[in-house]
């Protein structure tokens, strides 16, 4: 679905679960994707950009979110197809690449230990990362896309700013149902550290679209609803 002109979401409105996550389409000046999903998606990836009326082997570009394998699960198979260059936050890049293995949950309980008996299912192929990014760097790509590193999820979490078209795309740093959440708790590294990212978002630019990981977008005065929604999260206790 079009988010608007030049932008693309390829997973469902309400559900991206058939994906892993949402993925994004970027059409102007070249095709560009952000992230790739999980493993064995690239197939219906393909169906989708076709059915936009592009031909999915001119994506010269995947930029990456943040390494958690529903976001870069596919992407050594895409980058085998393409040829696209991958392009991630120096920090995350060392989990892509595979110089550090996917970690599980990060929070203490029950979970971790599930998460710990299921860590198969999180397991990707390392891929070379081809450039490497860091705060306030742009890329010249779609009119320029600046970098904003937003860690907490990740150690190398990134949100990305059209600036042309005043969109931001933030990955995991929120997630989008029925109103603004923080991502998965278990799988965030530094809860305490998201929160401060949020804040520093808001205060990067204003935007008027935001896109996110999970969930639907907003496609108008997102910038006040993050605002709105960062001031109701008072000192986050991770306890």
């Amino acid at each position: 679905m079009q988010i608007i002109p030049g932008i693309y979401q390829l997973s469902g409105w309400w559900d991206q679960a058939d994906l892993g996550a949402n993925i994004y389409l970027l059409t102007d000046g070249g095709l560009t994707l952000v992230d790739s999903g999980n493993r064995g998606k690239t197939g219906e990836i393909f169906r989708r950009i076709r059915r936009l009326g592009f031909n999915p082997m001119d994506i010269a570009n995947v930029v990456i979110t943040h390494h958690h394998s529903d976001h870069v699960g596919g992407l050594a198979e895409l980058r085998s197809l393409t040829g696209a260059k991958v392009i991630a936050h120096y920090r995350d890049a060392l989990y892509i690449d595979g110089s550090l293995p996917q970690a599980g949950p990060s929070r203490p309980g029950w979970f971790k230990k599930l998460g710990e008996n299921l860590q198969w299912m999180l397991k990707t192929e390392a891929v070379p990362v081809d450039v490497t990014v860091g705060d306030g760097d742009e890329l010249p790509i779609n009119g320029g896309i600046e970098v904003w590193h937003t860690p907490g999820h990740t150690p190398g979490s990134i949100c990305l700013f059209l600036k042309q078209k005043g969109v931001v795309i933030t990955g995991d740093l929120l997630a989008q149902r029925f109103g603004l959440k923080l991502p998965s708790l278990p799988f965030t590294v530094d809860v305490q550290q998201e929160v401060n990212s949020i804040r520093k978002l808001i205060q990067r630019g204003k935007f008027e679209v935001a896109c996110f990981g999970h969930g639907s977008p907003i496609l108008n005065n997102a910038h006040g609803r993050v605002v709105e929604f960062a001031g109701r999260l008072g000192k986050y206790d991770r306890r």
